[in-house]
C-alpha cells in the first residue's frame, strides 16, 4: 500500500513539474506501468483521451485539479474489480461510482475485465445558480 501512494505521489509530481517547465501537460499520462491517470481541470470542455485505451489489469487514476467536487459514474458493469478501488463503490450489481471527489483529491479503480467501459464525469459549477455539467467518456480495455 505504501508502494502504491508513493507512485501515484511521483505520478502527480511528475504531471506538476511538466505543466510548471511545459506550460501545458497532456490530461493523461503514465505513472508507472499499469496505470494511467486522468486529469480533470475546471475548464475541461470534454475528457480526454476518449476513449483512454488501458491493457487487462490495470488501474485508471483520475485527479481532480478543478476548482469543484466532480464524482464519476462507470455506466457499463464492471463486475468485480482486481484491487480496492479508490473513493468508488459499487452496487449489487457491479456497476461502480464515486461520491464527491473534492479538489485535489483522486479516484481509482482496476478493470480485470476486457470490453469497453461508458463513464460520465460531473461537476455541478457555480453556488447563486449550480449549473451541472456531465461529460461522457469511455475506457477501452485490450
Amino acid at each position: 500500500m505504501k508502494n502504491i501512494f508513493r507512485n501515484i505521489v511521483v505520478g502527480a509530481a511528475v504531471i506538476t513539474l511538466c505543466g510548471f517547465f511545459c506550460g501545458w501537460c497532456g490530461p493523461v499520462m503514465a505513472a508507472e506501468e499499469g496505470h494511467a491517470l486522468v486529469i480533470l481541470k475546471s475548464d475541461m470542455l470534454a475528457v480526454t483521451p476518449d476513449p483512454l485505451k488501458v491493457k487487462q489489469g490495470a488501474t485508471v487514476i483520475w485527479i481532480n485539479e478543478g476548482t469543484e467536487p466532480v464524482s464519476i459514474k462507470i455506466k457499463t458493469k464492471v463486475g468485480i474489480a482486481c484491487k480496492n478501488p479508490v473513493n468508488f463503490y459499487a452496487d449489487i450489481f457491479g456497476y461502480y461510482e464515486t461520491g464527491q471527489i473534492l479538489s485535489g483529491a483522486t479516484a481509482s479503480i482496476c478493470f480485470i475485465h476486457k470490453g469497453k467501459y461508458e463513464y460520465e464525469v460531473k461537476r455541478v459549477i457555480g453556488e447563486d445558480k449550480p449549473v451541472e455539467k456531465i461529460l461522457p467518456a469511455s475506457i477501452v480495455v485490450e
